[in-house]
């Protein structure tokens, strides 16, 4: 086959064969186009893509850690305001001691302690405050008497109604909460 082509090949013009060898090369480059330069781009290009993702999710879990930080902080502080498991904090009491402090002791309707809930390793203690007639400037004493508790104490709700009678008076419901470690 091979000394067929040979001799058809002496027996082309010159003409002939310069257009049959640029046949033959636009042919190779072609050939070799679609089995090896476009699919090395395809693979290049997917690569890049990846390759942006990757950096997206590298930024996204540095942010991620940066706050994990933060928050780590954040707890081991509010750990540190928490009661040791021999320490006898009764919120119930402290609540008594604010509202004596503030003036307001007399305007309790109810204090009601709720059943203690552990979650996560932390046992979650709160009372439920109702207040009758206090004035505003009262009830940030008791607020001020709640943030310099010993211990971590927070305010999980707070309803303000205007008394009808005497808008300058206030009734007011509170979720008082605590933690402590189990």
């Amino acid at each position: 086959m091979m000394q067929a082509l040979k001799e058809r090949w002496q027996h082309f013009s010159e003409r002939e064969r310069l257009i049959v060898a640029a046949g033959g090369t636009v042919l190779a480059a072609a050939l070799a186009f679609l089995f090896i330069i476009d699919p090395l781009l395809l693979s290049i290009d997917k690569l890049d893509r990846q390759a942006k993702r990757k950096a997206k999710d590298s930024q996204e879990l540095a942010l991620v850690a940066q706050e994990y930080v933060i928050k780590q902080a954040r707890m081991a502080k509010l750990e540190q305001r928490m009661p040791s498991p021999p320490a006898q904090f009764s919120l119930l009491a402290f609540m008594e001691e604010a509202t004596t402090s503030a003036q307001i002791r007399d305007r309790i309707v109810g204090m009601q302690p709720q059943a203690p809930v552990v979650v996560q390793g932390f046992q979650e203690t709160s009372v439920d405050l109702r207040l009758d007639g206090v004035t505003l400037p009262q009830l940030l004493s008791l607020l001020t008497a709640i943030e310099q508790a010993p211990y971590d104490v927070q305010v999980h709700h707070l309803q303000l109604k205007p008394k009808y009678d005497n808008p300058v008076n206030l009734d007011a419901t509170l979720k008082i909460v605590t933690y402590a470690k189990v």
